[in-house]
């Protein structure tokens, strides 16, 4: 299995992981690591290379999924994975990349086979949306939607 990380500035990555949870269920080989305003820099980066370590003994490799390029928790993922093999990073995370990445990671190859995959994901997932015009007479069969 190939181990993940979430990290994002404040509650980004705990909301997201609830989400991901939420709709994925219980995930195995999966650590938080958010980035406070209060932290520092060395603690958000000792805090994920301790994830880093502890993922490494049971897995095949890891994605760490960030927030923002160029953010203090990008960066401190990036100077982390420098002490472990195998470690890939990734950002602009969204939720729809990061389900798609949990029912497939258990039977991914390597890091970078789940990296490509949640690309191609987040990327299909961004798109714009709008309701058709709706008649007057039509607003009532629409209100019976139930929705998804």
């Amino acid at each position: 299995m190939i181990g993940l990380i979430l990290t994002g500035h404040g509650q980004f990555a705990v909301g997201v992981g609830q989400a991901l949870e939420m709709i994925a269920g219980k995930q195995a080989a999966y650590r938080v690591v958010p980035f406070l305003e209060s932290d520092p820099m060395d603690a958000l980066e000792n805090n994920l290379r301790n994830a880093m370590a502890e993922l490494q003994e049971e897995t095949e490799g890891i994605v760490v999924f960030a927030d923002l390029l160029g953010g203090s928790p990008f960066k401190a993922a990036m100077l982390a994975s420098v002490d472990f093999e195998n470690v890939e990073v990734v950002v602009g995370t969204n939720l729809p990349m990061l389900i798609e990445i949990a029912m497939l990671r258990e039977f991914a190859s390597s890091a970078q086979d789940v990296v490509t995959q949640s690309l191609l994901a987040g990327k299909e997932a961004i798109q714009q949306v709008s309701l058709p015009t709706i008649q007057n007479n039509d607003i009532d069969e629409f209100n019976d939607e139930d929705g998804i």
